[in-house]
């Protein structure tokens, strides 16, 4: 199973709609088709801010997880919401920083008519104590396909 597809899976993201549609090297875009259960205006198609937000988080955890093949959990995202969100979403994500320990993506979230939306910062936990993932002791929350994170897929 490739990091798309796990990313596209996580139960939150597919409650969204959002979908990975590449993390690779510290980059990442994904999408997401809007629906009215999305909407915060009822009888109108305005995404409520959290559904910006949420993909926002999905897509710049996927860009750190490109490079770790590891949980990454958020530990701060900033937000500047530009426009409202009325069309499909489209939001593309770069790893700014790749530290010891945390990692800093940049991302923008656009509409499908080329309008920005949204641009975030956020900061993820990249790793434990030796030996230890960002969620703890032992493998949890490592990822298959990659050297160094799960059991790789040959």
């Amino acid at each position: 199973m490739s990091l798309e597809e796990i990313m596209s899976q996580m139960p939150f993201a597919d409650h969204l709609d959002i979908e990975v549609t590449e993390a690779v090297d510290g980059r990442a875009t994904a999408t997401l088709t809007l629906n009215d259960f999305h909407s915060s205006v009822p009888g109108r198609s305005i995404a409520h801010g959290g559904v910006a937000y949420a993909l926002a988080d999905t897509v710049g955890g996927a860009a750190v997880i490109s490079l770790h093949y590891t949980a990454t959990p958020t530990i701060d995202m900033r937000m500047d919401y530009l426009a409202p969100a009325t069309t499909d979403l489209v939001a593309e994500a770069e790893v700014v920083r790749d530290g010891g320990s945390v990692a800093v993506a940049d991302v923008t979230v656009s509409d499908t008519e080329g309008t920005d939306v949204a641009t975030a910062r956020g900061t993820y936990k990249t790793s434990g104590a030796a030996d230890e993932t960002a969620w703890g002791a032992g493998g949890r929350g490592s990822l298959p396909g990659r050297n160094g994170g799960g059991e790789k897929d040959e």
